[in-house]
């Protein structure tokens, strides 16, 4: 495994920084939120021309990192768009999207006419399509229902896919959101000086960037794997979203504390982040659920992970 993403991946994600820096970054967000067809207007031509409707991560490992790092740049502006799931289409430009087991829900359902989903132990699925109305809720502003139409569940190979693109997405907006708490307790001063001076604040801020690396180091070793073990791989990507999940409450946590109030408010970027990001983090399931799927999945499949565990650590140590 080699943990530097190809040239041709840091090269889309670059281009796709300042593609989305030019729509107004996080600000694109906002307005689509106030007005959902920015998204169909402004969002779906630009990713057209950065290719990714001739994007297809399944075709080698350097379009899956290619795929990876765009999604990570997608998350750092909380790009209103399915993009995970939009990169693993179907022969009829059908988007894949693992689904809870009890309601088929996705993100900006109604962006897209017909979805291909399916449940992440893949025992469940087919072809959907959007409800007339998204839930419009605060936490999941472009959240809504699918209804089921018939056959089609996708393989769990792309189901599993979709998830890691969504992991690597997270990642961008944890990343995004560790650089912007920076930049605020460098500039606001308290008690006569930053208070980014202060070793607490200092202390938080360094576990929240090693949190980000950590998570990161497992990103790019879920991707490696995926792409040498397929299905077989189930273990890994259910571990990378637990991870996903935690890493992200502690690191969002941090972010809007040091904030102050202003964590919570609208107009710092910090807070778009933070709510933009709760579906990914939803859906298909939260911790509880994807930890009790992750252990069925070790009991079945076993695991690999990045580092030697359990009966063959102990084994090595002695």
């Amino acid at each position: 495994m080699d943990p530097v993403l190809p040239d041709e991946a840091v090269e889309l994600a670059e281009a796709a920084g300042k593609a989305f820096a030019a729509l107004g970054g996080v600000d694109l967000a906002r307005r689509a939120e106030a007005d959902a067809g920015v998204r169909r207007a402004e969002v779906v031509p630009v990713l057209a021309a950065l290719g990714v409707d001739d994007l297809d991560p399944r075709r080698d490992p350097v379009s899956l990192a290619a795929a990876a790092a765009l999604c990570e740049a997608a998350g750092r502006v909380a790009l209103p768009h399915p993009l995970a799931a939009d990169l693993v289409r179907d022969d009829d430009g059908r988007p894949t999207a693992a689904v809870p087991a009890e309601v088929p829900r996705v993100d900006h359902a109604d962006l897209i006419d017909g979805w291909r989903v399916g449940t992440l132990d893949g025992t469940a699925g087919g072809i959907a399509t959007a409800a007339a109305r998204g839930l419009g809720t605060r936490l999941g502003p472009f959240v809504g229902d699918l209804t089921m139409e018939g056959d089609g569940r996708p393989p769990l190979v792309d189901l599993l896919l979709h998830q890691v693109l969504v992991a690597w997405t997270v990642l961008g907006t944890l990343d995004r959101a560790v650089a912007l708490t920076v930049e605020h307790v460098s500039g606001r001063v308290q008690f006569g000086k930053p208070i980014a001076a202060f070793q607490a604040v200092q202390f938080q801020l360094a576990d929240a960037a090693v949190a980000v690396a950590g998570l990161r180091e497992l990103a790019g070793f879920t991707l490696w794997r995926l792409d040498q073990a397929g299905e077989q791989s189930r273990a890994d990507v259910l571990a990378l979203r637990l991870h996903a999940l935690e890493t992200a409450r502690a690191v969002l946590r941090t972010g809007q504390q040091l904030h102050g109030a202003a964590g919570v408010c609208d107009e710092y970027d910090v807070s778009v982040l933070v709510r933009m990001v709760q579906p990914a983090l939803r859906l298909p399931a939260g911790v509880d659920r994807t930890a009790a799927e992750l252990a069925e999945a070790i009991a079945a499949d076993g695991f690999v992970g990045l580092f030697d565990h359990g009966g063959a650590a102990i084994g090595a140590a002695r």
